[in-house]
């Protein structure tokens, strides 16, 4: 949206009050007698200090513009009292029509159109009945007319460019956000491709050089290796040094571990979340469970990170029985917010 300036509208209302005012007094000292441009000029004072009250990009409330509406639609009752239709011209007196324009223009800059109109066709209907249809064009009825569609012309030409510039600022902001979080993607990529490429060179090396020939360790080595590839993939802000040590561990002693980050920590305060990765890695640390499961939880969760460590029943193992029912280490849910 654009803003008119103060500065704008405030020398438009002194402008065209300055010279209705002005153009009213010369009427007055030329015509004393005439008591109606006295009230007039009076009530168009009153309007041009309730518009002046009005703070700019502001809708007045209605009874302030009603109460500038009403003068509007009186002036030119008021100011042509003391003028003659049939020899009288806008030069020669009809300093309503100037103040009518003031007034007419305060309520089409604070968005009061249907009021600023009625006001204009009162002005054109009061003069069609007291001067004829000819006395639009002798008092300058049709030069408003045209000014003041100009200034809605403009004010809408204006209220357009203020739509497309926000609709343009927007656009933009969307794609540096767009661009930022491509950015974040590309840079997480790489760090998952060189935490991987560190972690699989050596094997592949071992490959190579036994043209494929691999011992039983080496095969274990593979699957441990495709597991912690799979937690770079998977993992994503769940991992840290300390944890992809410990999750090794437990890998290498026999125990099935999970990692599953499903964007629960997106938007997580980095000082939260290095609170939470320390945590998680104390507690995996010293764990002798069979199956551990680390994941993030719903973004609109209060618990941010739930690990369950389960152990197999070490007697239905030993008779050989299937036991669908493990037995839970451990159940932490690591809260999102520090308590």
């Amino acid at each position: 949206m654009i803003n008119v300036p103060r500065w704008l509208t405030l020398g438009l209302t002194l402008s065209f009050a300055l010279f209705a005012v002005v153009f009213a007094l010369v009427v007055l000292v030329s015509r004393p007698e005439t008591t109606s441009t006295a009230a007039g000029l009076a009530l168009f004072t009153a309007a041009v200090v309730a518009c002046l009250g009005i703070p700019p990009a502001v809708v007045p409330s209605l009874r302030r513009a009603g109460f500038i509406a009403i003068v509007g639609l009186a002036l030119p009752v008021l100011g042509s009292a003391a003028l003659d239709p049939d020899t009288d011209s806008f030069s020669n007196g009809a300093w309503y029509v100037s103040a009518v324009v003031c007034l007419v223009v305060q309520l089409l800059l604070h968005r009061r159109q249907r009021l600023a109109w009625l006001v204009l066709a009162g002005l054109v209907v009061e003069t069609i009945i007291w001067a004829g249809p000819w006395g639009l064009l002798r008092f300058g009825i049709l030069a408003t007319i045209l000014m003041i569609a100009v200034v809605t012309a403009s004010a809408w030409a204006i209220g357009v460019t203020g739509t497309e510039i926000s609709r343009h600022a927007e656009s933009e902001r969307q794609a540096a956000t767009w661009r930022a979080a491509q950015d974040a993607f590309h840079s997480e990529h790489r760090v998952r491709l060189g935490n991987t490429a560190l972690v699989a060179a050596p094997m592949l090396r071992t490959i190579t050089e036994q043209r494929g020939r691999l011992t039983a360790a080496d095969r274990a080595e593979c699957r441990l290796l495709e597991q912690t590839i799979r937690d770079e993939i998977r993992g994503r802000q769940l991992l840290t040094r300390t944890i992809r040590e410990q999750v090794m561990l437990h890998r290498r002693r026999g125990a099935v571990v999970q990692v599953n980050d499903d964007g629960g920590l997106d938007g997580v305060d980095p000082g939260d979340l290095d609170r939470l990765l320390a945590q998680l890695a104390g507690a995996i640390t010293g764990l002798t469970s069979d199956r551990i499961i680390i994941r993030t939880a719903p973004i609109d969760s209060p618990t941010a990170i739930t690990v369950a460590a389960m152990s197999v029943d070490p007697v239905a193992a030993a008779l050989g029985l299937d036991d669908d029912d493990d037995q839970i280490d451990l159940w932490l849910e690591l809260p999102r917010v520090a308590r």
